[in-house]
């Protein structure tokens, strides 16, 4: 059980990845922040000045649960992978409900991470689109069907009482994505969350969806794709620069067809839940650029430095 990225590893090699990853700088006192430690063993210290002795497990959520470092590093690499807990737990033989808990609070993690790294603007040429996520109401139960007829929630489609859930995302051309549940694809809620997320003067290229209309009244460069009229690609010339605007949205579209792909695979996700699944997927899209490696590595510094009373 949990050995087939640990084979090279010594136990003392995965403990000095999971140290590093909770102290970047330098290890020190978790209760008075000296520097200066008395090693008591390979896993142990003591502050020399205030005597509080503590470990990788002390003020680690992590750590708490009965796994040890090295088979949180196995599993660490198997969600890397993009495993399920189901086919986790038949590789590495174990509990299958114990993977899905610890896949659970990588999630988690990932969550908070992401809505702190998130809190920043967006600005340059930036590409705005919703879609929706959530069983379609043919693949619903006969009573559920019947209930929803009743409280005329049946339709699909913007702006209508939908049963899936609507979700923002934001896409900075060649970097990151930006990912928010909304209530609807009204205007106010999609224009209040582009005035809160994007600079002013920012290029937005948008579909034709009424509720952007007005962006340029409100400081910014906004163009539109008619899809409609089979236009996805424009060329538009801009007075004084060399070279045409391309104004397109295939950026987050095609975004898009990478995010549904991946969170078909689950078969299913509860609705309290989907939002780490979302959370997830924009990590790893915004990471992409990393090696397996460091992907690990800095899954595992965001487990070491999370706690889920953050929430």
């Amino acid at each position: 059980m949990f050995k087939r990225f640990t084979d090279n590893l010594t136990l003392s090699k995965i403990d000095r990845i999971f140290w590093q990853a909770k102290f970047p700088k330098r290890k020190h006192c978790l209760k008075c922040g000296f520097r200066f430690l008395l090693k008591i063993s390979d896993s142990r210290f003591q502050c020399r000045r205030c005597g509080y002795r503590f470990s990788l497990k002390t003020e680690s959520y992590l750590l708490r649960s009965r796994l040890n470092p090295g088979q949180w590093y196995e599993l660490i690499y198997w969600f890397v992978y993009e495993f399920t807990a189901n086919k986790t737990s038949k590789e590495v033989k174990s509990n299958q409900r114990l993977i899905h808990r610890c896949f659970s609070i990588i999630r988690q993690a990932i969550h908070d991470y992401e809505k702190t790294e998130m809190e920043k603007l967006f600005s340059g040429v930036l590409e705005v689109d919703e879609t929706y996520v959530g069983p379609k109401f043919k693949n619903r139960r006969k009573s559920n069907r019947d209930y929803y007829r009743k409280v005329n929630a049946v339709k699909r489609g913007r702006g209508s009482k939908s049963l899936q859930q609507p979700i923002f995302g934001l896409y900075q051309r060649n970097g990151t994505v930006y990912l928010k549940f909304i209530k609807d694809a009204g205007k106010k809620t999609l224009q209040d969350i582009i005035k809160g997320k994007i600079v002013l003067a920012s290029e937005v290229y948008t579909d034709t969806w009424k509720s952007y209309r007005g962006l340029n009244k409100q400081g910014y460069w906004h163009e539109t794709i008619d899809h409609g009229k089979e236009e996805y690609v424009r060329l538009k010339r801009i007075k004084g620069a060399k070279q045409r605007k391309k104004v397109h949205i295939n950026g987050i579209e095609g975004f898009w067809g990478w995010f549904k792909e991946r969170l078909l695979k689950h078969h299913g996700v509860a609705k309290g839940n989907l939002i780490y699944y979302v959370k997830e997927l924009e990590f790893r899209f915004n990471n992409r650029h990393l090696s397996t490696d460091e992907l690990v590595q800095k899954i595992i510094y965001i487990l070491m430095n999370f706690s889920p009373s953050n929430d």
